[in-house]
């Protein structure tokens, strides 16, 4: 309990530390280190002390008096030594609660709100004998937590803290408690304190008393532990806030009293279903093991249901009907076979697992795995007046049964791999009765791998009549396409319309081929007996035909729907969404890349799903897969049509769609190439710093060369090294978070690009060597009136040059942008991309014709002076017109995701076919114009009138014979 107190001494900037140190913040870690290792070492002797006289521990660390405020609940008696290792509750025991709202629901200010999530953590600490008979001395800590993220990690009893994107994010607020339980009332009563930020941004400390009932010895289903917390503060007090109700399940001492009494002879009133058509568990794995964490279902009315209370299994009490059921395990027995459940029923199956349930449509519930049917069978409760205040939540009513099973068979109507039903037991004319209710996981594999899952092709027939075989191309063609046995055949899609464009999106999930173990998700194993038993639609594998089976689910705009796909009762808001959930089974050509499937669709009326026996099973779907060696920019095209006539109220109109294809060959090569590039990056930059190292002895060699070199040039070319190290100097020093955990060839991403980035400082760092060299020799030269002259002019021909060149430039870029640009007009997005995008690509462009201000000056100066080495220049030109010769290369040669670009990076300049040709013309002619201009003089190429104007009086200067300057260092 010290160590805690110690730490609450400098509460906030230890949790700002500890949140720095465990995300490997490298600006705040090593401070953060030295802070905890003092603050530790500090507090070392007094915490050894500590554990020898625990009374002296309560008596000095406590800042408020326990007898005023608990006295009345346990009475305060004086702890002994020995510590007691038994309580009603683990550890750390979960919970929920309600209120608090100053100072719990202050979240800081973000574009996106997590799903809101009202838990708390109770850790016990120690727990002493006393004096007094059944009491004893209790220590711990109150953790309450609004962040989602904080909950996934402690709801697994996580040890790892992940860091929100937000260093000044709160909702973490840990109160320090001390008190007394008495195991003969149940009840505890502690006193404790914490700290935490008003809305207006000041310190509050807040002290509290925290009351628990129902701490007992032994608990079962209808035992809750509830209780409250108030502040000690006065109410017109700043640190004053509302009280706060809590609620818990126990789960140490837990008796399953319910199972044990009515389920010794299976379901009562369930479905029977042959024991041969559920899988069995392995002995490895129990019911706990296949329901860990949290399960979300769908539920699946009876096609009678007419939207009455009968329907719900709230009744009235509730004004929609539950779309979702989810099951939360609290606890599993020793054995593995029993288990606590916590069945929220709510109406948004995207709802974060992890957000706090709402307990008003929520029942708690305890079940047993029957061996004999292979089914779990439950046995729930309601529980009541959880909305008022959880301290008077109490539990009842427990007619309510469900029951959960693996099916041993798929097929096209039945493709989850959980399916269960929900029933009450009480008589149709008695309140609270509800009809039978389906429900099954819609998740393509839910996560689960079971031993002996088969699926049975059940409309091969049909996909013979709707599929004419095509005639295969033959073995020598040179085009492949993927395996379909690989994960090359999932893939995500976009929904198109023709004059419309993208009107959704969607996933569309290989579920079985053939009788073979689909090797990315390894839950259907191979059996002889999942093979298609219907005469002439066998595979055939030797011609490249095999059988597959598909889940593909759609999300539409509503407004985009028409007469088949719009289900009863539902809006045309164009702001909603509408999920079209397809099944299909069909044969996939190897050889040609072409998929015919017959799909069945889940039928819907409004946000109710009907049973699995409502389904239009009359539709199309027709995919084509691009070939493995194929354009990179190929996408997979398909179609989903309805077979029915248009006069039909289930027929639709043809649904347009295609996906990137992302084969994993593809992705290999990208692997390989992002490494080669970031090698080829080093390279390059090494190479810039040889050859303006050779430029710099150059100008130092020879006293007269470095006033001929242009300043603009140089300076073109320092900025060049020095925006992207401004870009990117957060990568020098920190790691980012979205990148971090990504590893190529076993090194590190960050650690390579901190290498790029510490030699392109280098390369920055001559080349601002050698401006200051330039600039130095310009200055002390006797003719620098007239070589600022030239520069100056130079000045004035190069800006109008790059301004014209910008506006071109800009509005080539802009066209090719159109669709993004009127999309994101009036967002940030048409900042960043659009302009700021298209400034970074065109300084690449000015970049990459540096020599162009070098023409210039030399024009304006008639010159012929080698004022720059013919490494330097010819070695510079090549490092910047490479890249976009291998940027030719690899647009034909490799997957083309902008984003993996390392080298030649098509954000950095202007990358295509035209651009490239167009720059490497560009960048050899000006290099042999520099060459020639150095032999011939500035003006070669221009009339014999401009060269006599220009003819310098002055013979050249022998660079050769002069004496070489002093530069000051």
């Amino acid at each position: 309990m010290i160590i805690f107190k110690a730490f609450a001494i400098s509460s906030l900037p230890q949790s700002c530390c500890l949140k720095k140190i465990m995300s490997i913040d490298m600006d705040c870690s090593i401070f953060c280190r030295t802070k905890l290792c003092f603050i530790n070492a500090f507090f070392f002797l007094f915490i050894i002390s500590s554990f020898t006289c625990p009374h002296v521990v309560f008596g000095t660390a406590s800042e408020f008096d326990y007898g005023v405020h608990c006295n009345s609940v346990v009475h305060e008696s004086k702890p002994v030594d020995e510590e007691f290792n038994i309580m009603p509750f683990p550890g750390r025991q979960n919970g929920y609660f309600s209120g608090g709202d100053k100072v719990l629901n202050n979240p800081p200010s973000r574009s996106y709100s997590p799903p809101e999530s009202k838990t708390f953590l109770f850790e016990t600490h120690h727990v002493y004998t006393t004096d007094a008979d059944d009491v004893f001395m209790v220590e711990g800590n109150l953790i309450f937590q609004t962040s989602f993220y904080y909950e996934q990690s402690i709801s697994y009893g996580s040890s790892y803290v992940i860091r929100s994107s937000d260093s000044s994010d709160r909702g973490t607020l840990d109160f320090d408690f001390q008190g007394f339980w008495s195991r003969t009332t149940g009840k505890l009563c502690m006193v404790g304190s914490s700290y935490a930020y008003s809305k207006e941004g000041k310190l509050l400390h807040l002290a509290a008393v925290l009351e628990i009932n129902n701490l007992q010895s032994s608990s079962n289903i209808r035992t809750l532990v509830t209780g409250t917390m108030d502040s000690l503060s006065s109410a017109n007090d700043p640190n004053h806030f509302e009280q706060i109700s809590l609620l818990m399940f126990p789960q140490v001492n837990y008796a399953y009293t319910m199972i044990s009494n009515q389920f010794s002879e299976g379901c009562p009133r369930g479905t029977d279903v042959q024991p041969m058509l559920s899988l069995r568990l392995s002995r490895t794995r129990t019911i706990c093991d296949m329901l860990g964490g949290s399960n979300a279902f769908e539920l699946e009315y009876s096609g009678s249901c007419n939207f009455s209370k009968s329907c719900n299994p709230f009744g009235d009490g509730i004004r929609y009907f539950p779309s979702v059921v989810s099951l939360r395990m609290i606890q599993c027995s020793n054995d593995g076979l029993s288990l606590r459940l916590l069945i929220e029923f709510r109406n948004d199956r995207y709802q974060g697992y992890y957000s706090s349930p709402n307990l008003n449509t929520s029942l708690i519930g305890e079940g047993s795995w029957d061996a004999k049917s292979n089914r779990l069978c439950i046995i729930a409760c309601r529980i009541y007046d959880a909305s008022s205040s959880l301290e008077k939540s109490h539990v009842g009513d427990c007619t309510t049964r469900l029951s959960l099973r693996f099916p041993a068979i798929l097929s096209i109507r039945n493709t989850s791999t959980i399916v269960g039903e929900i029933w009450s037991v009480k008589l149709r004319n008695e309140g609270g009765f509800f009809d039978r209710i389906e429900f099954r996981n819609t998740a393509p594999y839910g996560g689960i791998q079971l031993q002996g899952l088969k699926y049975v092709y059940t409309e091969m027939d049909e996909v013979k009549k709707s599929c004419p075989k095509k005639n295969s191309r033959t073995k020598s063609s040179r085009e492949h396409y993927p395996d379909g046995y690989s994960g090359d055949m999932s893939f995500s899609m976009s929904i198109i319309n023709g004059s419309k464009g993208s009107i959704g999106w969607g996933s569309s999930n290989i579920l079985a081929v053939d009788d073979q173990q689909y090797q990315r998700f390894p839950s259907l194993l191979p059996s002889s007996s999942s093979k298609p038993k219907i005469p002439g639609v066998e595979s055939d594998s030797s011609s490249g035909l095999l059988n597959v089976s598909y889940k593909m689910s759609i999300m539409l705009r509503s407004s985009e729907l028409d007469g088949g796909l719009n289900p009863v009762n539902e809006s045309s808001n164009e702001y909603l969404k509408t999920e079209i959930q397809i099944s299909a089974e069909g044969v996939y050509d190897t050889a040609t890349g072409s998929l015919c499937m017959v799909g069945c669709r889940h039928l819907r009326s409004g946000d109710k799903t009907f049973s699995s026996h409502s389904m239009d099973c009359e539709i199309l779907v027709k995919i084509n897969f691009p070939p493995l060696n194929s354009d990179r920019r190929s996408k997979i095209r398909g179609s989903i049509e309805s077979t029915r006539e248009e006069i039909d109220p289930l027929s639709f109109k043809p649904l347009q769609f295609s996906g990137r294809a992302y084969y994993r060959s593809w992705v290999t090569e990208s692997i390989w190439r992002m490494d080669f590039e970031m090698i080829v990056s080093v390279i390059s930059n090494t190479l810039t710093i040889i050859f303006v190292a050779f430029q710099i002895f150059h100008v130092r060699k020879h006293r007269g060369i470095g006033p001929m070199v242009s300043l603009l040039m140089l300076v073109i070319l320092a900025l060049g090294h020095f925006i992207p190290l401004v870009l990117n100097l957060e990568a020098m020093f920190i790691q980012n978070s979205e990148r971090s955990v990504l590893i190529r060839g076993g090194t590190w991403l960050e650690m390579n690009e901190v290498i790029v980035r510490v030699v392109t400082m280098v390369a920055f760092l001559l080349q601002v060597r050698l401006l200051m060299l330039s600039w130095t020799a310009r200055c002390s030269t006797e003719k620098k009136k007239t070589l600022w002259i030239a520069e100056k002019r130079g000045l004035y021909v190069c800006v109008p040059v790059y301004g014209i060149g910008a506006i071109i430039a800009f509005s080539v870029k802009s066209r090719q942008n159109v669709h993004r640009t009127v999309r994101a007009r009036h967002s940030w997005y048409y900042i960043d991309e659009i302009i700021l995008g298209n400034s970074r690509a065109y300084a690449g462009l000015i970049l990459d014709a540096f020599l162009f201000p070098q023409i210039i000056f030399n024009v304006f100066h008639n010159s012929r002076e080698l004022a720059l080495s013919r490494l330097f220049y010819i070695g510079i030109t090549l490092v910047r017109l490479v890249p976009h010769g291998y940027d030719l290369y690899r647009a034909n040669n490799y997957v083309d995701i902008d984003d993996t670009y390392i080298y030649a990076d098509h954000g950095a300049d202007y990358y295509s076919t035209a651009w490239d040709f167009i720059i490497i013309v560009l960048g050899i002619f000006f290099a042999v114009i520099i060459h020639y201009q150095q032999r011939l003089g500035g003006r070669y190429f221009l009339s014999k009138r401009f060269l006599e104007s220009g003819t310098d009086k002055e013979p050249p200067v022998d660079s050769e014979e002069q004496l070489p300057l002093k530069y000051s260092t």
